[in-house]
């Protein structure tokens, strides 16, 4: 049938080259447009009007537009079609048709493919153009694609398939892949879109698929590639759907899976129950010391012999014994067993993993006993400890303190007793408190607590011991700087103080502080005259001078229980600053950046007279001695005033003595060094002349004598020595 369709199609294109060769000699009739979908193009007379089918069965059509360009009026005859009956001439005019110059009639085809074979047929149009009459042809094409399958699985040949058909793959290993390769060809003779495909099934995936809407050549091929990956011994199916050239073929694909599959079982004395992949193997509780064990058999229930290559158990107290020599093989319906056994060292739940192969199991078991834990609570949750952990405070200042709470629990199966609890060493920072009265016995579940307290005498990390019977902890507190001191400042006398006083001082801080204080003053002279005084001290004597303030209070507390203490301002011209330097009475220093002072100052003056006597006194000599102190450590002149007795005439009644530089000379000196400012001076007096009272000596004429001493500054008050 085939063959006598491609005959009849030869002698068809022959007869239409004879008829286009007629054509070459006579002008053109018409002009000939073709509107395909969205495309439009003029031909030739004799031209090829060529149908492109999506799939077999899909028509379409083209309209053919004719055109008058003979110039005259052109009458058509005849319009006839031949050829492939895939080809339809939709609407026919009425003829015969007459048209006029330029004058146009539409024809409409349609090519509805019943193959893929490419298909022919002409539309033969006899017209009568100036009494003569002419032959126009206009080839028609059709083409189509048509797509088959095959697929050549993993070291097999290539086989054609059919919608309905089964892909099968070889048995294969579990975990392990074949593949089989797809392969689309496309044996029509247009270019067929290949719209989707998709492979399901849970053991089956489709690798390199071409994307969705594939066009694919006349006489080419796609291809792709499907995997079988068992997971079970158990028969594998899925699917395939491929949807090309507006059909869609539905495939099966179907495989086993080959190996090895093991079955587990644990026996015990009270009987056998299975035991699933990645399960929980109980073995029976323990007492510390002591062991117990189960059975564990492994069956190979698979369709090939199986390969043991690990037998292994971690987790505290656990070992096998009595298994075979590893690896070994188990043939199929074979079995293996081996003892599983649990010798507990502590109490409590105790886990582990047991691996057969490439399998994992979970083990527990419990070991039975007393066991003591631990934990301490500083702030929020409990932290659990083991001997030789450690027990951490939060940080305290100096002078604060922190607590915890320490929790000793019976979590074991047995009671026990708690014989001591103590510090390894005597500790003034950390405290128990609340111990309770030992031994303690605690039943299972039972517990004791007790308090720690962590109170910080200096700045930094400190530890200690705490021992629970042989159970040892480490104490760990840092202790912070204590809290800022209040104000401190002076309270009492300041500024400027007259030469050999006592005026009062003090010291207090703002507002009381919760630790003791301890603290020392510390007096300085800055002398005004480059020389010291060493009377200027605390009345209590010497320069430094210690103080306490209680807790909770704020006034200084000398050593004579006294809050004010006395300085001695000497006589000597300069300033005196008192310094406090403070801390706690764990020694912890306190004091400010800037120390608060207090200074008193004497300023340089006129001298003093502290007193004048007659030290001597004969009948023409008088001798006095002046005591008194200049804070400039300077007297430049003695004025003396004298007065007669009553009936006496004293020629001299006023005498002035120049005295810088015997006074210079003693200041000067290592003698006043000790005496600050302080001078005692003679004065002699020689006494010449007569008296006018009988029985009188020339001493007895005077009544008294005033004395006054000058310096640079100004003149001492003046002070009378009477002789009566």
């Amino acid at each position: 049938m085939r063959l006598s369709r491609v005959l009849n199609t030869l002698a068809m294109a022959s007869a239409l080259i004879a008829g286009l060769a007629a054509q070459t000699a006579q002008a053109q009739t018409y002009t000939i447009l073709v509107n395909q979908q969205a495309t439009s193009a003029e031909i030739p007379e004799g031209g090829t009007v060529t149908f492109a089918a999506t799939n077999i069965g899909a028509a379409s059509d083209a309209i053919v537009t004719l055109t008058n360009r003979a110039g005259v009026v052109v009458q058509i005859n005849t319009l006839t079609l031949t050829g492939s009956s895939d080809f339809t001439l939709v609407n026919s005019p009425q003829l015969p048709l007459t048209l006029n110059p330029t004058q146009s009639i539409s024809l409409s085809l349609r090519h509805n493919p019943a193959t893929s074979n490419r298909t022919a047929g002409v539309i033969n149009i006899n017209s009568t153009v100036n009494n003569a009459s002419r032959t126009t042809l206009i080839n028609l094409a059709g083409t189509a694609p048509e797509f088959s399958f095959s697929y050549t699985p993993q070291g097999g040949n290539a086989s054609a398939i059919s919608s309905g058909s089964t892909l099968a793959f070889p048995a294969t290993a579990i975990d392990a892949t074949s593949t089989a390769t797809v392969v689309i060809t496309n044996r029509g003779t247009a270019t067929g879109t290949v719209q989707s495909i998709t492979v399901g099934g849970v053991n089956f995936a489709g690798v390199g698929i071409p994307l969705p809407n594939t066009t694919v050549d006349a006489n080419r091929t796609v291809q792709f590639t499907v995997q079988f990956t068992p997971k079970s011994l158990d028969a594998a199916v899925g699917s395939m759907t491929i949807t090309a050239a507006g059909a869609t073929s539905t495939f099966s694909l179907s495989g086993n899976g080959t190996g090895a599959q093991f079955s587990y079982a644990v026996a015990t004395p009270d009987g056998s129950s299975p035991l699933n992949i990645g399960g929980l193997v109980t073995v029976p509780d323990a007492v510390v010391g002591e062991k117990s064990s189960v059975t564990v058999r492994v069956r190979n229930t698979g369709n090939a012999d199986a390969r043991i290559a690990t037998l292994a158990v971690n987790g505290t107290g656990y070992s096998i014994t009595d298994s075979p020599l590893i690896p070994v093989t188990v043939p199929i319906g074979g079995q293996i067993a081996f003892t599983l056994n649990f010798a507990p060292t502590t109490t409590g739940r105790a886990a582990g993993r047991l691996r057969i192969g490439g399998d994992d199991f979970e083990v527990t078991s419990n070991g039975l006993g007393a066991a003591l834990t631990y934990n301490f609570a500083a702030a929020g949750s409990p932290t659990t400890l083991t001997s030789g952990g450690t027990v951490n405070f939060l940080p305290a200042r100096i002078g604060e303190s922190n607590n915890v709470t320490f929790t000793i629990t019976n979590s074991g199966t047995s009671p026990t007793t708690v014989n001591s609890i103590g510090l390894t060493a005597a500790s003034t920072i950390y405290t128990l408190m609340r111990v309770p009265n030992l031994p303690a016995q605690l039943a299972p579940g039972a517990n004791i607590s007790f308090g720690i307290q962590f109170a910080p005498s200096a700045q930094g990390a400190s530890t200690a011991t705490l021992k629970v019977d042989n159970a040892s902890f480490t104490l760990n507190g840092f202790g912070e700087a204590p809290a800022a001191l209040p104000t401190l400042r002076f309270t009492g006398a300041s500024g400027t103080q007259e030469a050999l006083q006592q005026p009062a001082i003090g010291l207090a801080i703002a507002s009381a502080y919760r630790l003791p204080l301890t603290g020392t003053l510390t007096l300085a002279f800055n002398s005004d005259v480059f020389a010291n005084d060493p009377s200027v001290q605390f009345a209590t004597g010497g320069r430094t001078l210690t103080f306490t303030i209680p807790a909770g209070q704020t006034a200084a507390v000398f050593p004579n229980g006294a809050t004010t203490m006395r300085i001695q301002t000497g006589s000597v011209a300069g300033t005196i600053s008192v310094a406090a330097s403070i801390a706690t009475d764990t020694g912890f220093n306190l004091t400010p950046t800037t120390p608060p002072s207090v200074n008193l100052t004497v300023a340089a003056a006129a001298p003093r007279i502290l007193s004048a006597i007659v030290s001597a006194k004969t009948a023409s000599s008088i001798t006095l001695l002046v005591s008194g102190y200049t804070t400039a450590r300077s007297v430049t002149q003695i004025d003396l005033a004298i007065t007669g007795a009553s009936g006496e005439n004293v020629a001299t009644s006023r005498l002035s003595l120049p005295a810088e530089s015997a006074f210079l000379g003693w200041f000067q000196g290592t003698g006043s060094a000790q005496f600050g400012s302080l001078f005692t001076v003679t004065i002699p007096l020689t006494l010449t002349g007569e008296v006018n009272t009988s029985g009188l000596s020339l001493s007895d004429t005077i009544q008294s004598i005033g004395v006054t001493l000058a310096n640079r500054i100004g003149t001492s008050a003046a002070t009378t020595v009477s002789l009566k």
